[in-house]
C-alpha cells in the first residue's frame, strides 16, 4: 500500500475514527487490530512476507524474555543475544542484500536459495527497532511481557512505510497511552500530512525528472549538467524521504502519538559531522548506540587506544580508535542502504573519510583562518561552511542515484569532461522532460522550503506553529494556497496528476 495512494488515506481514516471512537483503555487494541490489517493488506496478503514479520517480532519479544529469566547467568545471557542478533541481522541481510552475499561470498549460505521468504513491508525499519530493543534489555531496560503491546510497538503500521526508527523506551510506551483528544493537535497532524505531499509530489516528482534525465544517459549530458543533477537529486532525496515522513508524522499525530523527528535543518549545518547529526537522525542514533560505542569498548579498540597514544601522542591517541569506530558505523551505513559498492563508498566512505579528514586537521585549519584573517563569527564563514558541507554531501551522494558503482564513475567522468556554463543560459533543460511551467512551479517550491526553514531556523518553532500564530486570514490563506499547489501541480509517477488522486475520493 502506497503512502500516497487513495487506499491508504481511506484505511488511515477510517482507523483514526475508531481509535477515537473507542474508549480510552481499549485505543491501543483497536490501533493493533488496524496494524493487522495493514500489514495482511500491504503485504498483498502474502502469508510468506507476514510469517517472516511475526517470526522478528517473537524472537525479540522471547529474547526480552529470556534475559529477563537468565538474568544472573551471563553465558546463557550472550547465548541468547547471538542468536537473536544472529535471527535478526542474519534475515534482514538475506531479505535485503541476498545478491551482494551471492557476489562476495562464493559457497555456504550465498549459494542456498531462500525461495520461501519474502521480505515484508518496512523489514529495514522495524528490524532495526527490534535488534535495538533486544540489545536494551540485554543491557538490563525494562522488558515488556505483554505479547500483544509488543506486537503493537513491531507492526506499528507509519512505520512500516519510511521509518522512523524507534526505540522501544519512547514509542512503545507513547503507542499504549490513554491519549486525550485534540482540536489543535489534529489539525497540526492534517496541515503536516498537506506539507509532505507538497514536497512529495510538487517537488520531489519534478526534480527525479531532471535527476533521471541526466543519469539516464550521462554521456549525453556531461558537464555542469551532471554537477547540477547531483545537486538537484540531495533536494530531490530530502523533500523526497522528508515529505513522506512529514506524511507518516501527521498520520502518528492523527492519533495523538509522538514519534522522533527525522530531520533539522542539516542544509543548515557548518560540518558533514553536523549535517549528518541532523539528516536521518534515528538512524545516527541508533548507530552511535548500538554499532560506535559498543565497538569502542570492544578489547580490540581499548588495546588500540593505548597503543595509539604511545605511538602518535596523547591528542591523536584518543582520536584513532574513534575512527576505527566510525569506519565500521559508516560502512554499515552505506550497506543498510543498498548492498552495492556504490552505496558502501559515496553514501558511507566517502562520508567518513571527509570527516576524519576534517578532524584530522582541524588545528591545521584553524592557523589558516587566522593566517589569512578570516573572521569565524559571522554570517558570511557560516554560510560558506554550509555551502561547503552542502557541496561535499552533494559529491559523495552523486554515487546513490547510480546503478551501480562502475555507473557512478561513468557520471563523475562525464563530470569533468567538459566545461559548459551556457547550458544555464539557452534553454537545454527544456529538453530533459519539464516545461516552462514546470520549472516556474518548480522555483516556487523551493522557494517555499527555503522560507519555511528559515523560519524555523530563526523562530526556533516549527514553520506550522509559527503559523498559528498569525491572523485567521492568513493562516486559512496559507493552507488553501498549498492544497491548490498540490491539487494542480501535484504529480506522482507516470500518468498521475493529484486532482486524479483526490477525486477519486468522491
Amino acid at each position: 500500500m502506497d503512502i500516497l495512494s487513495f487506499e491508504f488515506f481511506v484505511f488511515t481514516f477510517i482507523a483514526v475514527l475508531i481509535y477515537w471512537i473507542c474508549p480510552k483503555k481499549y485505543r491501543w487494541t483497536a490501533l493493533l487490530v488496524s496494524n493487522l490489517v495493514f500489514v495482511w493488506y500491504a503485504n498483498s496478503f502474502s502469508r510468506r512476507a507476514c510469517a517472516v514479520m511475526v517470526f522478528l517480532i517473537l524472537a525479540a519479544y522471547i529474547a526480552g524474555l529470556l534475559f529477563e529469566r537468565f538474568a544472573q547467568n551471563m553465558r546463557m545471557k550472550k547465548l541468547i543475544l547471538a542468536c537473536a542478533l544472529l535471527s535478526e541481522a542474519g534475515l534482514l541481510i538475506i531479505l535485503k542484500d541476498m545478491e551482494f552475499l551471492r557476489r562476495y561470498l562464493p559457497f555456504g549460505i550465498a549459494d542456498f536459495k531462500f525461495v520461501y521468504l519474502i521480505a515484508p513491508l518496512g523489514v529495514s525499519y522495524f528490524t532495526l527497532s527490534l535488534i535495538g530493543y533486544i540489545l536494551d534489555t540485554y543491557w538490563g531496560s525494562a522488558i515488556e511481557r505483554n505479547p500483544l503491546k509488543f506486537f503493537l510497538f513491531g507492526s506499528y503500521f507509519p512505520l512500516l512505510t519510511s521509518g522512523p526508527i524507534v526505540k522501544y523506551s519512547d514509542t512503545g510506551k507513547e503507542l499504549v497511552k490513554s491519549h486525550d483528544f485534540s482540536y489543535e493537535r489534529m489539525c497540526f497532524g492534517v496541515q503536516r500530512i498537506l506539507w509532505g505531499i507538497f514536497k512529495k509530489i510538487v517537488l520531489s516528482e519534478r526534480l527525479a525528472v531532471i535527476v533521471n534525465t541526466v543519469y539516464g544517459d550521462p554521456a549525453a549530458y556531461p558537464g555542469l549538467y551532471v554537477w547540477t543533477a547531483m545537486v538537484l537529486f540531495v533536494l530531490q532525496l530530502y523533500t523526497d524521504f522528508s515529505g513522506c515522513l512529514d506524511i507518516i508524522y501527521g498520520v502518528s499525530e492523527l492519533f495523538g502519538i509522538a514519534l522522533p523527528e527525522n530531520f533539522d535543518l542539516p542544509f543548515a549545518s557548518g560540518s558533514l559531522s553536523e549535517f549528518w547529526r541532523k539528516w536521518h537522525i534515528t538512524l545516527g542514533l541508533w548507530l552511535k548506540s548500538y554499532i560506535l560505542y559498543p565497538v569502542l569498548k570492544s578489547k580490540p579498540l581499548i588495546w588500540l587506544g593505548g597503543k595509539s597514544k604511545k605511538w602518535f601522542g596523547k591528542k591523536y591517541g584518543k582520536k584513532i580508535p574513534t575512527w576505527c569506530g566510525l569506519f565500521v558505523s559508516w560502512f554499515l551505513i552505506g550497506f543498510w542502504h543498498g548492498g552495492s559498492w556504490n552505496y558502501i563508498i559515496g553514501v558511507g566512505l566517502w562520508m567518513w573519510f571527509v570527516i576524519v579528514l576534517g578532524d584530522a586537521s582541524e588545528g591545521i585549519l584553524k592557523r589558516a583562518a587566522v593566517f589569512l584573517q578570516c573572521r569565524t563569527d559571522c554570517f558570511s564563514w557560516n554560510l560558506f561552511r554550509s555551502v561547503r558541507t552542502f557541496l561535499l554531501f552533494a559529491f559523495g551522494l552523486g554515487m546513490f542515484p547510480a546503478s551501480s558503482f562502475m555507473s557512478g564513475l561513468e557520471v563523475y567522468k562525464a563530470g569533468f569532461s567538459v566545461f559548459n556554463p551556457w547550458i544555464f543560459f539557452n534553454e537545454s533543460f527544456l529538453g530533459m522532460g519539464l516545461t516552462v511551467i514546470d520549472y516556474g512551479v518548480l522555483r516556487i517550491s523551493v522557494l517555499t522550503v527555503v522560507i519555511a526553514g528559515i523560519i524555523k531556523l530563526v523562530k526556533k518553532v516549527p514553520v506550522r506553529e509559527w503559523i498559528s500564530e498569525q491572523n485567521v486570514y492568513f493562516r486559512w490563506s496559507v493552507w488553501i494556497g498549498l492544497f491548490l499547489i498540490v491539487l494542480i501541480y501535484g504529480k506522482y509517477g507516470p500518468g498521475y496528476d493529484a486532482a486524479e488522486f483526490i477525486y477519486r475520493g468522491f
